[in-house]
Formats: structure tokens, sequence, C-alpha cells
């Protein structure tokens, strides 16, 4: 039986690395053991760095049984490297668990599970064309599809656990199966100067209550056809709790099992995976929530319609929110290594999927990346994000209904449908938020400092005069339109007039 098993996934070369100015892929072994070598996790995919990001957190954190302190991850930094022993021990302890192929213990898959009616190996990826997929950024269909190779089989295997939207299965029983960890939620990967200061900037403290009722997949038995199956009278469908954050980070959230072509992967064996257990709840480390209208917290999601720093500070505690805990932890540990003399460069990536709730289709899959100031969370820092940001809007909301006013007098009275369509023509709020994307990031590397409004300040108006010379370009000189512009000037002036008092307060 052993002979059957292929990959493993310690050794076999899979996680694209970043070293010397070229990528090479590495296994999971000499991506931790040898991360101060390695730059980054170098992917064109979101949702690939991320995904693996969180493999490797959770091997650490078992390996590793900790950290328990920040302590800890400070010594790791300043020696720079993890502790060898332990990562080799935990490797070699649980290495059959990690064979991408095996008749018994597919990683993070399911061995017995039914070929009838396979899938094309791209129905794991949001970002290829497959079924109910659109074309986000590739243009193969399921007729032109490659064949994976075994590492690109393995690293799509991890994306479709994390992120897979819940929706319609109908197999084995099942009729759909609820939203992976990650369908929904943005994601918040700290990156540092290479991949071990990444790993450690996100290496969240692991208290011993977690760690024993944590077990990532690889430590619990292996799955079988019958835990998925639904409707069963003698042995329900198996359902986890989601109490702790390797358990988390490697949730079987479908029945997968490669179907191996000798060279490479077409087709998988598709099914449900394991349940989730009513009434269990856990904040997943990488996940901030924000107060919604009932008050209650719910996760941070990516909007199709604006970028994420304009909600930004929904997540911080000025507003009930919660940030995520490796942002906190990531600031927490900055400020250490700062105290102690050490420049540290952090950014933050932003990194989810988009859809519309109630519905497995993904519309768009984003990474935004952002400098991560020392002071983010200081009260300063705080107070100063949140009036930025609601100066912002207070500009996007008068410049909106300028559009409208424009609008209106170039095309006369008509219902408001045709109004707000002609007005979203205008570059007007388009080009407005589209250069305020560009000066945010300037703005929030300084967001600490007292002269930071100052710069966000002239950062709106620069904004706001570019979109309303395009504005002026775009209609041009029609009697109509000069009209609607001569009209339009005075409520322009009088919202770039107010606008210093708009910062301030």
């Amino acid at each position: 039986m052993r002979s059957l098993a292929k990959f493993n996934l310690i050794d076999e070369p899979w996680i694209p690395v970043l070293k010397g100015g070229r990528v090479v892929e590495v296994g999971i072994g000499e991506a931790l053991l040898r991360a101060h070598e390695f730059t980054r996790i170098e992917t064109p995919s979101p949702l690939e760095e991320a995904a693996l990001h969180r493999l490797l957190l959770a091997v650490l954190h078992r390996a590793l049984r900790g950290p328990r302190r920040l302590e800890d991850v400070l010594d790791w930094w300043r020696e720079g490297g993890f502790p060898q022993d332990p990562i080799r021990d935990y490797l070699n302890r649980f290495r059959d668990r990690f064979f991408l192929f095996h008749p018994e213990a597919p990683f993070l898959q399911v061995a017995d599970l039914p070929e009838e009616n396979p899938l094309p190996w791209s129905k794991l990826l949001p970002e290829l064309a497959s079924g109910n997929n659109p074309t986000l950024f590739d243009h193969t269909t399921e007729e032109n599809l490659p064949k994976a190779t075994y590492a690109q089989a393995a690293r799509a295997l991890l994306v479709h656990q994390a992120f897979a939207p819940g929706g319609t299965v109908k197999r084995l029983g099942v009729d759909s199966s609820s939203d992976a960890p990650l369908a929904r939620p943005a994601v918040f990967l700290v990156t540092g100067g290479n991949l071990l200061e990444t790993l450690l900037l996100n290496l969240v403290p692991y208290p011993e209550s977690e760690v024993q009722l944590d077990a990532p997949v690889w430590e619990i038995l292996p799955l079988s056809a019958e835990d998925v199956r639904g409707d069963q009278d003698k042995r329900p469908r198996t359902k986890w709790p989601r109490s702790g954050r390797t358990r988390v980070y490697t949730w079987p959230t479908r029945g997968v099992r490669f179907l191996d072509e000798g060279n490479g992967v077409c087709y998988v064996a598709y099914g449900p995976g394991v349940g989730l257990r009513s009434g269990e709840t856990f904040r997943d480390p990488m996940v901030a929530q924000r107060l919604d209208g009932k008050g209650n917290l719910r996760a941070l999601h990516l909007s199709e319609e604006r970028s994420f720093w304009r909600d930004f500070s929904a997540m911080l505690p000025r507003q009930g929110g919660k940030v995520a805990a490796t942002l906190e932890h990531a600031e927490n540990l900055q400020g250490k290594l700062e105290e102690g003399g050490e420049e540290v460069r952090v950014t933050l990536r932003v990194i989810g999927q988009v859809s519309k709730p109630g519905q497995d289709k993904v519309l768009d899959v984003r990474r935004e990346v952002y400098p991560l100031p020392p002071g983010l969370l200081c009260p300063k820092g705080e107070e100063n994000l949140e009036r930025a940001l609601k100066a912002a809007e207070w500009l996007g909301d008068g410049l909106h209904k300028l559009a409208l006013q424009v609008a209106q007098a170039v095309v006369g009275k008509r219902d408001h449908k045709e109004l707000a369509d002609f007005a979203r023509s205008l570059p007007l709020e388009r080009l407005y938020w589209h250069v305020l994307d560009g000066a945010f990031p300037g703005f929030f590397a300084r967001v600490e400092e007292e002269a930071s409004l100052d710069l966000w300040r002239e950062a709106l108006r620069g904004a706001a005069l570019e979109a309303w010379k395009a504005t002026r370009r775009f209609l041009g000189t029609g009697a109509r339109h000069l009209k609607a512009l001569a009209q339009g000037e005075q409520e322009f002036g009088r919202l770039l007039g107010e606008l210093g008092e708009e910062v301030r307060t």
C-alpha cells in the first residue's frame, strides 16, 4: 500500500518562492527551515498566496506548540530562523499524511470518494473558467484546459478548501454545502522583508487552551466517503467545530480526490466536505470584524464597487470593530523591534474574493497592498484615519450630487434611472475615487502624524479638481453643456471651500 503513495508535499517542489530575483519551487520543509533565504511566496494568484501562508503557519503552530508569547517570536526573529529540530520531528511524525496521492490518506482529500461524474481540476480555482465560474483572469475553457502538474493541483486544492463559496453540491445525498472559511471575508496578511519575517509577523501567540482544542486535518483520522455522505441513519455526516486556528486553516470544505494520470491531473472526484457544527464559532486570526446595522459583529468583506481602504476604519475599536489578530500582532512585534533600534518595513496585503451574499458565483479576486504604519492602532492613528475617511466620503457624496445636478441640467427632467445612468457616465465620481486609490497609501504610511490630515486634505482637493476638469472636457462646449458646467462650478467651489473644516471635524 505504501508504494502507491506519491508526491509528498514536505519534500517535493510545489510552493513558488522568490530567491535571488528568480522564482523557484520548494517543499514545506525547505520553505520553513530556509525561510530566511526566500524573499516571499511568489504567485500571481492572491488566493494562492493566502492559502499557502496559512498552510505554513498551521505547520509552525503545531510543530512549535506556540508561540506562547510575543517574546518567543522576537527571539526567533533575532536568531534569524525557527527552531529546526521540532519542525523536522513534527514533519517526520506526520510524513504519511502529506502525500498528494495515497491509498488511505491523500492530503486534504477523501481517499474513497466515488469517481462518477468527475469534474475538471479547474473547478478548484475561481480564476479559471469552469462550470459556474466566470472567466476572471483567464481565457481557458473546459475543452482546452491543460493538464495540471502535481504542484499546480496541490496549490489549487488549498485554494478551493479555503475559498470555495457555499452552494449546490447534489452529491452523496448532500444538496448543498456551506462556505469555506475565507469564501466571503477579507484576509489580512502582513508581510516583511523575507519569508521568515512574514511568517513571524502572522504567527499570532497560540495559547495552551487553544492548542488543546485545535488540530489540523493531518492530525485527525483520514476522512472517508461515509464521513461526508448525507441522509444516513446509522452514521450521520461528520461535523466539526471550528475550535482552533490550524483546524480552520486546513478545513476540508469539500470532498476532493485527484484522479492521477501518471504525469498530472485533468479531473477530480468531487463531493461534500465536513459539515460545520452549529453554534460553534471561532474568530479566524486573519479576519477582521465590523458592526452591522443590528449591532452584531460580522466579518469584514471586500466590496465590488469600492477599494478596501474606504472601509478600513470600520474594523477599528473606535467604531466597535475588531482588527484581525494578525494585524494587531504585527503592530505589537513591529513596536518591540523598533524599541530595540531595529528598523522594520512592513506591508499589509488585503486579499479576498468578491461575491454577492447568498450566491456561489465569484465576481472578482483582489489583492490590495498598503504600508503598515506602526501607529495605526494608537488613539491618534485611529482618530486621523476615521477623520480622513469620513472627509473622503463627505466629498464623494457631494460630487455624486453634483454629477446628478449636471446631468439634469444637460438632459432635462427624466426619470431617476436615466439621470443616474448619465451621471455615472461622467468621470466625476469615478476619477475622484481612482485618484484617491493612489493617494491613500502615502497618507496611511503617516497616519499617526499630526501633518497627515493636511496631506490628506490636499489629496482630496487634488482628486476633486482632476475629476472636475475631466468632467468639463467630457461634456464639451455645447450651449446646454456650458450652462450646466457654469451652474455646477458654483457648487463645486462650495465643496472645496468647506473641505478643510470637514477634514478637521
